[in-house]
């Protein structure tokens, strides 16, 4: 693993971490959850690794290692931030040689900004790998309007308290407030005290705001996106509806005529990487990488 960063149009410096191999069959780009970290996916990277594939990652805007603050997406909003992800992209494809597949892989709050760059940057991509899709996609266009009228009242720099809002309900009594992530609760201690995860790592909702921005309008424009598309959930997953959202998804993907697979796993929550059953997960998506 190697640290790197770029500074981006905006001046923010945007932290990265690149898990290389010799020679690769593909690339894959990493895009991470709402109050994680790249680093955490280090695991994943290392066994797309062992299957060939050069893979690197960025901490988004507001999160981990890249400023301005936690919580908080800066200059440029999230127009930049899908920017970031391209720039990455381009780093990452130059390295492995422009002719080398590329793919993204993008995991909860990553899969919005990853389904608004591929509505603007999916050509020349292999396939996409949304896992955990956080929102009902059909109902994003109806979300920027509510949220901005939270900037109207003057809410835009607070943290967001209750996003998590009751996702341990279906596991109570729960061991802690966040047994929604996995079942196994070593990889719930690792979060819990991953000092760049949680709690202390809240959005703002100025960062949702900007968020929605790019993604309600991509929900307009699934026609354009230019490469198949793996949506997968855990079917006990309270953030993405117990695995509804990644049905409605893949719904509209088939729709607007994008090449598509589902799916659910059986009794898995949030983080699929992260679940008992991770390592079926894990060879689930190689195998899908592989085919495309």
């Amino acid at each position: 693993m190697e640290d790197r960063s770029f500074v981006d149009a905006h001046g923010i410096e945007v932290r990265t971490r690149w898990w290389p191999v010799d020679s690769p069959e593909g690339v894959v780009i990493l895009a991470h959850g709402a109050s994680e970290h790249v680093g955490r996916y280090d695991r994943f990277a290392g066994a797309l690794n062992d299957a060939g594939y050069l893979v690197a990652g960025l901490d988004h805007r507001g999160h981990g290692r890249t400023g301005p603050a936690p919580g908080v997406m800066g200059p440029g909003g999230g127009a930049a931030v899908v920017d970031d992800l391209h720039e990455l992209r381009q780093q990452a494809s130059d390295t492995a040689g422009e002719h080398v597949p590329a793919f993204l892989f993008a995991h909860s709050m990553g899969t919005l900004i990853g389904l608004a760059y591929l509505a603007s940057h999916s050509d020349g991509l292999s396939g996409a790998v949304l896992c955990g899709v956080p929102v009902d996609v059909d109902e994003a266009p109806a979300i920027g309007p509510l949220l901005a009228g939270l900037a109207d009242a003057g809410q835009r720099d607070e943290p967001v308290t209750d996003l998590l809002g009751n996702n341990n309900a279906a596991f109570e009594p729960a061991r802690t407030r966040y047994d929604w992530l996995s079942r196994d609760p070593d990889e719930v201690d690792r979060y819990i005290a991953d000092p760049l995860c949680g709690d202390d790592n809240p959005l703002t909702y100025g960062y949702l705001i900007d968020l929605f921005d790019v993604v309600a309008p991509a929900r307009g424009r699934f026609e354009a996106i230019a490469c198949p598309v793996f949506v997968i959930a855990g079917d006990r997953d309270p953030a993405a509806a117990m695995g509804a959202n990644a049905t409605v998804l893949a719904r509209a993907l088939t729709a607007a005529g994008i090449p598509n697979d589902l799916r659910l796993y059986a009794d898995a929550r949030h983080e699929l990487l992260n679940e008992t059953n991770r390592d079926e997960v894990t060879a689930d998506i190689v195998g899908w990488l592989r085919a495309r």
